[in-house]
């Protein structure tokens, strides 16, 4: 094998002629019926501290299989946690939200300690996918790291926060 398939793979996620060096990948698995019996024992206060309200609205529309879509994120968080590590700082899982974009595929919006840790690693795209079969979801997060940026705290051009 030449190694052009590949390639060409990496040039889709990441872009033509783009060094694989920056390439950060996390990957988790969740068991499915453990995450039912979190949310059934603690309820409320446990999607809250795990998820946004906007993640929580699309969760309850969710039809089919709802703990198994709920699964899924929690994994799609814990995936993108790895791809930053090793983080500076601890990193919560809902300034990690992972919603449903156009057409069904899931995107992740990385704000407070995550959008921090992000900008810290130099890493400015990513993506995520997520399955789930059975009892098992599992998510892997890919990103694409330009270089670690200074420390904001003594870098005198920092870049701009753009938090959402």
């Amino acid at each position: 094998m030449n190694g052009q398939p590949l390639r060409a793979a990496l040039d889709r996620l990441i872009g033509p002629g783009t060094d694989p060096a920056g390439l950060r990948v996390g990957v988790d698995l969740v068991h499915i019926p453990r995450v039912e019996a979190l949310a059934r024992q603690h309820g409320e206060r446990w999607l809250a501290d795990h998820f946004t309200a906007r993640e929580r609205e699309q969760l309850a529309a969710v039809r089919g299989r709802p703990m198994a879509t709920l699964a899924g994120r929690l994994a799609a968080k814990e995936s993108f946690v790895k791809l930053l590590a090793p983080a500076r700082a601890l990193v919560l899982t809902r300034d990690i939200e992972v919603l449903r974009g156009p057409g069904g595929a899931p995107g992740i919006h990385p704000r407070g300690t995550a959008l921090r840790e992000l900008r810290e690693a130099g890493v400015d795209r990513w993506t995520v996918s997520i399955t789930h079969e059975g009892d098992w979801a599992i998510a892997v997060a890919a990103g694409l790291a330009n270089g670690p940026r200074t420390d904001p705290r003594t870098d005198p051009h920092p870049a701009p926060a753009k938090e959402q």
